[in-house]
């Protein structure tokens, strides 16, 4: 068990040490080449346009998906589908900040509802099949469990009833 957490973990390091040497790598030989042929001014012009617009129009749709979690939560609805949309749009700011065509192409593929609906949807499956979840939410004294085990999900409700006693005790 623990060779195969170890081995696991180097497997992610290595992917991540790709990723981290690639990207850049990939981004300055597409910036360089869109400045050799539109000269470096257009090339600086984009990188700029593409960061100051993504972050407005990520600013924009995260604070819409804050409002629709409150309101979830103040329902007393798990806001599982909105935290991920606001987890893609956080990424997706991110993205859009820093410079690059491909990272800029990623971040607005975020920002686009459609695309981050076929995202999240794959992603959440791959995160079930993975993790276990689990969550609970009370409302007016009315418990909400969610579970969430790698293959099956359930919904368990379950209500707070108060000692006869205390409900008495409370009358009076």
């Amino acid at each position: 068990m623990l060779l195969s957490t170890r081995i696991r973990t180097i497997q992610v390091f290595a992917i991540l040490l790709a990723l981290f040497v690639t990207v850049p790598l990939l981004e300055l030989t597409l910036l360089l080449w869109l400045a050799q042929y539109e000269g470096w001014l257009v090339t600086l012009g984009i990188v700029l346009f593409t960061g100051i617009l993504g972050t407005l129009l990520a600013r924009s749709q995260g604070f819409s998906t804050w409002q629709k979690i409150q309101s979830q939560l103040a329902t007393g609805q798990m806001p599982g589908s909105a935290m991920a949309d606001a987890a893609m749009i956080f990424a997706a700011g991110a993205l859009l900040m820093t410079p690059g065509l491909l990272t800029d192409g990623l971040g607005f593929a975020l920002l686009i509802p459609p695309c981050r609906e076929w995202m999240k949807k794959r992603f959440l499956n791959w995160a079930k099949s993975k993790f276990h979840i689990q969550a609970t939410t009370t409302v007016d004294g009315e418990t909400h469990t969610y579970t969430s085990s790698p293959g099956r999900s359930e919904i368990v409700d379950s209500y707070v009833v108060p000692d006869p006693k205390e409900r008495k005790a409370l009358e009076d």
